[in-house]
């Protein structure tokens, strides 16, 4: 049913929950799975005269691993191997960017993640993509 799944994820634990139900899909459904961190780059590290680019790939790759860490742990421990993506920009846009490179069946995303404040005056990320995506979204509370 499902062949390719993405799990989107930023390191909270509602992202480590819907990690855990995309692992008993992926061994439900025999299917792959593309685990993505979205980093937003904080202007100030862009704004900083003389900065490498160098070192801000190497900001994004430490970010999006170290929020990638637990989930990677979770999907080792159960045995499956998956495809990681670190990508940069806004959250939403990237998951649906990345579910459609991918060619995946559905996104398994927490329904909240470590937006907080931000989230309910920016509109979450989860309701970006469920609006957004072609394919069905399962959002784990």
């Amino acid at each position: 049913m499902f062949r390719r799944i993405l799990v989107p994820s930023d390191g909270s634990e509602h992202a480590l929950k819907a990690v855990r139900v995309a692992v008993d899909l992926a061994k439900e459904f025999d299917s792959e799975v593309v685990l993505l961190a979205v980093v937003p780059v904080p202007q100030t590290l862009v704004m900083v005269a003389g900065i490498s680019e160098h070192v801000i790939d190497d900001y994004i790759e430490r970010a999006g691993r170290d929020a990638l860490q637990s989930a990677l742990d979770v999907f080792e421990e159960a045995g499956l191997g998956v495809e990681v993506k670190i990508e940069v920009g806004s959250a939403g846009e990237e998951i649906l960017r990345q579910a459609q490179e991918a060619g995946v069946d559905v996104i398994v995303m927490g329904k909240r993640g470590l937006g907080g404040v931000k989230g309910l005056l920016l509109g979450s990320v989860s309701n970006r993509v469920t609006h957004g995506a072609p394919i069905p979204v399962l959002l784990i509370p």
